[in-house]
Formats: structure tokens, sequence, C-alpha cells
């Protein structure tokens, strides 16, 4: 294993069990009443003996607190190893056996650690998705994640957290409570898992996880207990699609409005987007497709500009931190971000310039609403944005553009998907 994951091996021991008891019964009196949480077939929680794998869709980061608090068996969670960066979770985390894991970089030592646990008798939870969506509809499953149940050889138990993005969309900050269902189902029983071939069993694993929470919502309408349905959705919304212009939406309570050109919408009482024939798009969904392919054609036309010395996206006052492994990362700079068309520059307050070639990023993404994050020769760089409604979903849509652009060496690659 590798040097820092502090696993231990066997089952765990009698303090991680009474601080699991502890955690959940404290996780449900704070969350199943204020989220309004509801339970389909938890029985199968509740009566499976382990050794199984535990497979979920993922909307909140609320998801591996409620389905942990609400069946009676100890998980060892795979999860992001920033949350091991606070000193009490790490130790927490650590007797509880949860595995850490580098998110968007395959980690064979974090398989090794996976094997082991179902090996020793235990549970472990996987969300394949690898991140969080943005949109209220599951993401494209990890495509590894079929080999490993085939691997490990054991049942396979889905939960699929329905209404969770409704509860809190991942632009959020704030809960709007309405309904949000875990239903629990058997997936697959060992000797099915013998005897599937990868390909049927990635087939059915996302077959098995698919969820839009859009449409839950309207088979199952239930009012948000909210007067913030809209606000920070601008996060994940960047390009007005009225008028074109990159960081022109803003958002107030139950409404969005561009500041360029006035164009304007509300968020109704469910949580849905304008129903009339005269709104562009019928839900998230869409709205990010045709975002998407303006984002292309943004970096397109820049990639095509010859001797340009403008940067294609700028933001000013973003705080540096920086570390490795498991300690908690420091603060080392503020500073200005610019994007080019081959690398991310940074600027400090001080004069330095930190320049990263698009092509040497590894893994780069969004921990929680809005901190863009990349490695650089094995070492974290995150960013935190001035404003609550400074977007890292743009600047990370941008640069995954640019890189595959910058892998192929060609303007034209740009518009091929990421």
């Amino acid at each position: 294993m590798r040097k820092g994951h502090g696993i231990r091996e066997g089952r765990p021991g009698i303090l991680a069990k009474i601080l699991w008891i502890l955690g959940s019964f404290i996780s449900r009196r704070l969350y199943n009443r204020s989220l309004n949480l509801e339970f389909r077939n938890m029985e199968i929680l509740r009566d499976r003996e382990p050794p199984f794998l535990l497979l979920a869709n993922h909307v909140t980061n609320y998801d591996p607190v409620v389905i942990t608090a609400n069946q009676p068996h100890m998980i060892h969670w795979v999860a992001n190893d920033a949350v091991f960066r606070h000193p009490v979770l790490r130790w927490a985390f650590r007797l509880a056996q949860i595995i850490p894991k580098t998110k968007g970089m395959s980690d064979l030592d974090t398989v090794r650690i996976m094997h082991k646990k179902v090996r020793e008798g235990g549970i472990v939870g996987l969300f394949p998705e690898g991140r969080t969506c943005w949109d209220g509809r599951t993401l494209p499953v990890m495509p590894a994640t079929a080999k490993l149940i085939k691997l490990l050889k054991v049942p396979v138990i889905t939960v699929v957290l329905r209404g969770g993005y409704m509860t809190r969309p991942r632009w959020s900050w704030k809960i709007r409570r309405n309904r949000f269902l875990l239903d629990v189902n058997v997936l697959f029983e060992q000797e099915e898992v013998k005897k599937l071939s990868v390909e049927e069993i990635d087939r059915r694993l996302k077959e098995g996880l698919r969820n839009d929470d859009f449409e839950f919502m309207k088979k199952n309408p239930v009012l948000l207990e909210s007067e913030h349905r809209a606000e920070h959705m601008e996060l994940f919304l960047y390009i007005c699609p009225e008028c074109g212009t990159l960081d022109g939406l803003r958002s107030k309570g139950n409404d969005v409005t561009c500041r360029h050109c006035g164009w304007n919408f509300s968020i109704d009482p469910y949580g849905q987007l304008p129903s009339d024939d005269e709104f562009p798009f019928t839900d998230l969904t869409e709205w990010e497709q045709w975002q998407y392919g303006e984002t292309v054609r943004m970096a397109s036309d820049y990639l095509k500009r010859e001797g340009d010395d403008t940067p294609l996206l700028e933001d000013r006052s973003l705080d540096l931190l920086t570390g490795a492994g498991l300690v908690p990362l420091r603060k080392v700079a503020v500073g200005t971000l610019r994007l080019w068309q081959d690398r991310l520059e940074y600027q400090t307050e001080r004069g330095e310039t930190l320049i990263f070639p698009l092509e040497e990023l590894d893994a780069p993404s969004i921990f929680k609403q809005q901190k863009l994050e990349f490695y650089h020769n094995r070492v974290l760089y995150r960013f935190h944005y001035k404003h609550p409604w400074d977007s890292a979903q743009k600047w990370l849509s941008f640069i995954e553009i640019l890189r595959e652009a910058v892998s192929a060496g060609t303007a034209e690659t740009a518009g091929t998907d990421v």
C-alpha cells in the first residue's frame, strides 16, 4: 500500500465502531428530517451480509453520509483525498478505514486496498461517476468500474439517489428542502458477476445508476422550501443564451438576469426552468450542451488568431494554495490567473509568474462549487476565486478543450468531445 494511505489491516476496531455509531446517530438527527429523506428497499442493505460492493450515483456532498447513517454496516468509502487534509477528519477516516483516492487519476494502490477490504469481509462504497453532477443527471460511469466489479467478485448493491440534486445542486450553497429518495436495489449477485462479460456488466451498471432529477421531480412534484432556488446558477451556466456574453448572468433569490442584455428568467417553486415556448431550453442538460458548443466555438476562434497577446480568460485576486499528499494545503500567494492557447499563467502580487503548460496538467477538476485545481509535477495547485459568481466550471471547460487541441496539435480538433 502507498505510504500515507494509513489503512490498517483487518476490520475496524472498537473505537472506530463507537465513532461510526455516534456519527450515524448524529447524522440521522441532523439530516433525515432537514433533507426530507425517504427510503425504498432499505431492507436490502439491512439484511444483506457483507462482503459486497456498494455503488451510488453522486449528486450532493451528503450522499455518503445519509447512506451510511441509515443502514447497519460500516462502509469503506472510496473518497477524494482532499477530505483527508483536515487533521481531525484524517484521524477519523483512517480509524474507519475510508480509502483515499486522487480525483481524476488512476491509482492501483486504491484498487488493492478495495480488494483487500472485501477479502476481509467488508463493504466497499464507491461513486462510479467520480464526481458530483452539475445538471441533475447521472454522469458517465468511469470505464474501469466494470473491470473492478469483475475483479472483486462480490455482490453489487446500488443506491440511486433521486431528488438530491434539487435539494442541494452542486452550484448552490443552500439547501432547498423537497423530496430526497434513497432507492436501493441488488444489481448483481456473486454468481452473475462471475458469469457476465465486462461489457454486459458495464451496460447494466449504467442502466442501474441512471437518474434524471428534473424528470423525477416532474413525476413527483414537491414544492421546494426555499426562496433561493436560482442563487449561484452562474457557477454552472456562464454564457448568456440571448447575447452570448461570458460571465453576464447574475442570480439572486429565484431569479437570473443578464447584466449585459437584460434577459432574465425565474426558477419555479418546483425547481424547474420556465416551460413557455419562448424559453430556449427544456432543462439544464440541454442548456449545458448548447453552452459546451459555444465554448468549443469560442476556444476554436481564439486558437485561430495569429499574434494575439490577449488571454482567453483572466481572473484577478485569486488565492493560490498548494500541497502534496494528505497534508493540509498552504496558501502561498494572491494573484491573477490567465489562460493562453497552450498554458496557464499565474502572476502573483509579488510579481512572480508561474507557468503551467496545458499538456503537463494532471487531473484538472473542481473542488466543491468553485475551486479550480490540478496537479503539476505531483504538486496540487488549487485556486480560490474572489466572488461568489466566478465560475470555475468555465475555466475547466476551456482548459479541457484547449488541452485536447494542444494534444492533437491542431485547432480543428477543438471541436471534438472532451
